[in-house]
């Protein structure tokens, strides 16, 4: 099967972008020798002092605009003592007149003090002014300096009366002066709001490229985090791309295949261990599938020689009753005297051929059954079959060794079960089989047995107060030729064939079997089959 690879499993606007330049940014970033957490703390970093940055320019721009604003606030101000000059200046020439008018020395005093107000805006003025302006401010105190002159003048003139010469001193020499002033005045005023105006769009100007400039180092900004976080996820996310679509294959159960990433980190530290993996599976694979082979093999042969034990088992088997019945019949034959009167000291010696003849006989049923079963040739003889009739029949044949032994035996069927449909022969076989294991191997008590139908299934339940069964050993009992342990062979008899006979033909019926005990209690074997067992199951 082809392997899918990372560019298949891309959407292809990603495959667009790797396939750019910022491809090789990322593989170059994957190719530096530094750990994950270096490399995803690298890029915090650097996003952080991009937004660093970007607030420091925001925060020049914002000082930027006060200090312009604080420019235009002084030029405002310097604008504002400029029309103080020209109203002291217009004061100053209101009682100049009024003192030509009333020829008193209070409109002098006045003169006076709008002088000092002239001069002490004008020295502020001249303070905060720019140094292109101090020559116009210089012009203006030298004017105003001759007209206070020229007011000294008019004040003496008045003083003695000399009217004629005040007012000559007032048109030819005072108005001239204030006109100058007025000019100049006016020239200054003018400077300083061509200035403000000036300052005015200048902080638009700064208003408009600190918003540029802010929202351009914004957007660079955020463009340069978008292409660190691509880089440096996309360095990342491609190997692990690469890890799933190799752990799929794996997981398919394709080994040898390698994982190629250029990362230089922990990344690349698992795709070497991947790759090592990879070899070791692909190696214990083929190892598998040698073995495999092997055992295959190895499994054919033992299915043909277990089908020739089986069939050897009951070809001998049958081979052997044969000659056993006739010894069997011969022996009852002569114990019953029709060949004469036997001695008192041979019939003993017949008596135990028989016995141990008859134990023979079903030591070699157990094996034929067993070797049916194994061989798939043993079938069941489906019919109805009476379930009291059959629990009669195992009472009346064990009873004898329950009183031998004084142990107490019950039976009981319950009143409500119909007629059933199965193999009554080969469930006889197996009730027998457990009832006479619980009272072989129960010294003292009693032994129960109880049948029970639940639904559409039966319940054959054998109960006993024996030896009991250790645990460890519970799911071992139904193997073929199988006890507890050797002590109990040597004790009790037996071959170990009932219980796995039994197992098989309980399943035969589509039933189960199983077991509850506990060592030095007793035990209570029990099995449930079909009310009607199909005829068909074999």
């Amino acid at each position: 099967m082809r392997r899918t690879t990372v560019a298949e499993r891309t959407p292809l606007p990603v495959v667009a972008l790797l396939a750019s330049p910022l491809g090789g940014l990322v593989r170059a970033v994957a190719r530096v020798r530094a750990s994950v957490h270096v490399k995803l703390l690298a890029a915090f970093l650097v996003i952080a002092l991009l937004f660093i940055a970007m607030t420091a320019v925001s925060l020049l721009a914002v000082a930027e605009t006060a200090r312009q604003t604080t420019l235009l606030d002084e030029a405002h101000e310097r604008v504002g003592w400029s029309r103080q000059i020209e109203q002291a200046l217009a004061m100053q020439m209101h009682f100049t007149s009024m003192a030509l008018l009333s020829q008193g020395a209070e409109s002098v005093g006045l003169i006076l003090r709008e002088n000092n107000r002239f001069n002490d805006t004008l020295e502020r003025l001249q303070t905060a002014a720019p140094p292109e302006e101090r020559a116009l401010i210089q012009s203006i105190r030298v004017a105003q300096d001759d007209a206070m002159a020229t007011v000294a003048d008019i004040a003496n003139a008045l003083r003695d009366r000399r009217l004629a010469d005040a007012m000559t001193a007032l048109r030819t020499r005072q108005e001239p002066i204030y006109q100058k002033i007025e000019a100049l005045v006016s020239s200054l005023v003018a400077a300083e709001e061509t200035r403000m105006a000036s300052l005015r769009s200048s902080i638009a100007a700064a208003q408009g490229r600190s918003l540029r400039l802010t929202a351009g180092f914004a957007v660079v900004s955020v463009a340069l985090a978008l292409l660190a976080g691509f880089v440096i996820s996309w360095s990342f996310i491609l190997p692990v791309r690469e890890a799933r679509g190799f752990l799929s294959e794996v997981a398919e159960g394709r080994f040898g295949g390698k994982i190629v990433v250029p990362n230089r980190d922990e990344f690349g530290a698992l795709a070497e261990h991947m790759n090592w993996m990879s070899q070791e599976l692909h190696r214990l694979d083929d190892e598998q599938r040698v073995a495999a082979e092997q055992l295959r093999g190895l499994n054919d042969r033992l299915a043909l020689a277990s089908r020739a034990k089986s069939e050897f088992l009951a070809n001998m088997s049958h081979e052997l009753r044969t000659p056993l019945n006739a010894i069997l019949g011969f022996t009852e034959i002569m114990l019953d005297g029709l060949y004469g009167e036997v001695p008192t000291e041979l019939r003993e010696p017949l008596v135990d051929i028989q016995t141990n003849g008859r134990h023979l006989l079903r030591l070699i049923n157990d094996v034929l059954d067993l070797s049916k079963i194994e061989a798939g040739r043993l079938e069941l003889g489906v019919a109805e079959y009476s379930v009291q009739e059959i629990v009669d029949v195992v009472h009346a044949s064990l009873k004898s060794l329950a009183i031998e032994k004084g142990l107490t035996f019950t039976a009981r069927v319950a009143p409500d079960i119909p007629p059933a449909w199965g193999d009554g022969r080969r469930l006889m076989q197996c009730l027998l089989n457990l009832t006479g294991n619980a009272l072989k191997f129960t010294r003292r008590g009693r032994v129960d047995l109880d049948v029970r139908l639940e639904g559409d299934w039966l319940t054959y339940r054998v109960t006993d107060t024996g030896i009991g069964i250790p645990k460890d050993e519970i799911d071992k009992i139904f193997a073929e030729f199988r006890q507890v342990d050797t002590t109990i062979t040597r004790e009790y008899g037996g071959t170990g064939l009932g219980l796995s006979i039994t197992k098989r033909l309980v399943e035969m019926h589509g039933g189960r079997i199983g077991v509850d005990s506990e060592l030095g209690k007793g035990s209570t074997f029990f099995f449930t089959v079909p009310l009607h067992t199909d005829g068909e199951l074999s």
